[in-house]
């Protein structure tokens, strides 16, 4: 039945994949050794490389719509994307299950396959191995997410410390080389790799040749042995790992730290998140990234990062810093969802930090700080400037759900997104635009003051502190109160605008129209005049006072031309 099924595994259908993982899962969970026998050899076991290389697959189509250069509109682009991520994640969950089953056997193949067709030949180019012979050719930031997604949702300790291995291989050769220069050998050191590195031991890695060779394989030995050679030879590499002069951030996952590409940088330091705060990280490669897990707990923080000597994380936290903050201050400023999720980023950040910044830092901030209250003010000359405070209310909940947001619920996908929604605001004026371009100022500005309280008083805020206009204030345009208006009520016309305006139902009719106003929120109203009381009206439509077309102002009724 096994075997039957899985001629079904790849169909297109999705209740019918679903059955089928189902039924597997089912046989998985029983505890025969000779139905594990069976299915972690061949030719049963090829089912395993088949999933993988299926996955692969689709990472691969998800970096083609992330770097596609068709004419497609945003929305349309991020649709297809979720939508292809969606059946990335719902394969890796589909993983995490089998590997919950607990069987040895069956978590070994799972993991060698993961390793050596996906992982590795994925973290080859951010190694940064000069040709880098075997890369997929797929995109650093589509790597980073999907590598970063992979260790969230399936995890495992072997694929955790995989990972950090390879990553963090440079580093720790050189934690190794200064082991033997202070003792002569490497006998009980701490920064020996080769234990961290011993489940990638003789693991094959099918990479992509030129097109005539087709795939290949790599030894991982080979791979680390490169590495060492490479470790050697580079200058930059000189000295101890803990001396000022050693360029970190010039090597490996670090050099795309700091890109310029801002979408690179935070995918990696995201990637970088996801290893220093998994409870499988094995404590060398913790120490080395900066993070105590214990201690963490201890103190109940959110970053469990701890300031322990040499540890990387630790040493780039000031210039990390500063890459976050000139996200915030460039100009032309960045996308509001960039700027939210680099807040996210700054949030932790200061936690580790304590929540302190140098006189450079702080002078970043501010500026990035009066460029956001510098929109918002533009927006009070807008159309929609009285709808600011309904906006304001209805996003700062949204902004402090997302700066606190979980790391492990964080979704990378917004990596992708960045990717592709850098986008140019064009002179495009028409309503609809202008109260996007009025809520974004708005999520900016609010993000700002959230900062500010983080930065000044070590908490985000409950509350929005902007003070309401006080009594004395009301009414010193319009004395009428806004709130009374209601459809059918009478109200004065003394300030209305007599018109004529022909309705599709009712013709030509003489119509007042009133402007009434309260401290920066308005109405405006259609009453017509009341047949018995001259300076009286009777209300038949009302719309917020904000730029509107005529089709949308009054709902309750259709109208053509106005004379005055």
């Amino acid at each position: 039945m096994y075997t039957e099924a899985l001629k079904f595994a790849q169909h297109e259908e999705k209740m019918i994949q679903t059955a089928i993982r189902a039924l597997t899962l089912n046989i998985y969970n029983i505890c025969d050794d000779n139905v594990y026998q069976f299915i972690t050899t061949p030719p049963a076991s090829i089912y395993f490389s088949d999933l993988v290389s299926s996955l692969r697959k689709q990472c691969l189509q998800l970096d083609a719509l992330v770097n596609s250069s068709e004419d497609k509109c945003t929305h349309q682009r991020n649709k297809d994307i979720f939508l292809k991520t969606d059946k990335i994640v719902d394969d890796l969950f589909y993983f995490k299950d089998m590997l919950s089953v607990g069987e040895s056997r069956l978590s070994r193949v799972v993991t060698q396959n993961l390793l050596s067709l996906l992982i590795l030949p994925l973290l080859l180019p951010l190694l940064k191995l000069g040709e880098n012979k075997g890369s997929y050719h797929i995109s650093a930031v589509t790597s980073l997410y999907i590598v970063s997604r992979l260790l969230q949702v399936v995890g495992g300790k072997h694929l955790i410390n995989g990972v950090a291995g390879l990553l963090l291989y440079h580093y720790m050769a050189l934690c190794e080389r200064e082991a033997i220069a202070t003792n002569g050998d490497t006998a009980g050191s701490t920064g020996d790799a080769s234990p961290l590195l011993h489940s990638l031991n003789d693991i094959n890695i099918k990479v992509s040749g030129h097109e005539a060779e087709g795939e290949k394989e790599i030894n991982i030995n080979y791979l680390l042995q490169h590495l060492n050679v490479q470790t050697s030879s580079n200058s930059h590499f000189d000295g101890s790992p803990r001396d000022d002069n050693v360029c970190i951030e010039r090597f490996g996952i670090f050099a795309y730290l700091f890109s310029d590409n801002h979408s690179i940088s935070l995918a990696s330091l995201f990637l970088l998140l996801t290893l220093a705060e998994n409870k499988d990280l094995e404590h060398f490669p913790a120490s080395l990234l900066g993070m105590s897990q214990s201690q963490g707990l201890m103190n109940n923080c959110e970053s469990a990062f701890l300031k322990v000597d040499g540890s990387i994380l630790v040493r780039l936290m000031p210039q990390i810093l500063k890459t976050l903050l000139k996200v915030l201050a460039c100009q032309p400023p960045v996308s509001p969802p960039m700027q939210w999720h680099t807040g996210w980023f700054l949030r932790k950040v200061l936690q580790c930090q304590g929540n302190k910044l140098t006189d450079d830092n702080i002078h970043l901030f501010n500026t990035s700080y009066e460029q956001s209250r510098e929109c918002l003010q533009k927006e009070l000359d807008g159309c929609w400037f009285d709808h600011i405070p309904d906006t304001i209310g209805n996003e700062w909940g949204s902004c402090k759900k997302a700066l606190e947001l979980q790391f492990h619920v964080k979704d990378p996908l917004f990596t992708l997104e960045l990717e592709i929604c850098q986008q140019a605001i064009d002179g495009n004026f028409n309503s609809c635009f202008a109260w996007e371009r009025m809520v974004d100022a708005v999520k900016v500005f609010i993000l700002h003051l959230q900062l500010k309280a983080l930065i000044f008083m070590g908490c985000l805020l409950e509350k929005p502190s902007l003070e309401s206009p006080s009594d004395s204030d009301l009414g010193k345009t319009y004395s009428r109160d806004i709130s009374s208006p209601s459809f059918g009520s009478e109200v004065s016309l003394g300030s209305g605008i007599p018109c004529r305006i022909a309705f599709s139902y009712a013709g030509v009719r003489d119509i007042y129209l009133v402007a009434v106003a309260r401290g920066i929120s308005g109405k405006l109203i259609l009453a017509e005049k009341h047949p018995f009381r001259s300076q009286r009206g009777v209300v038949i439509a009302i719309a917020p006072l904000a730029g509107l077309s005529g089709t949308h102002i009054f709902k309750s009724c259709r109208f053509g031309v106005v004379t005055y």
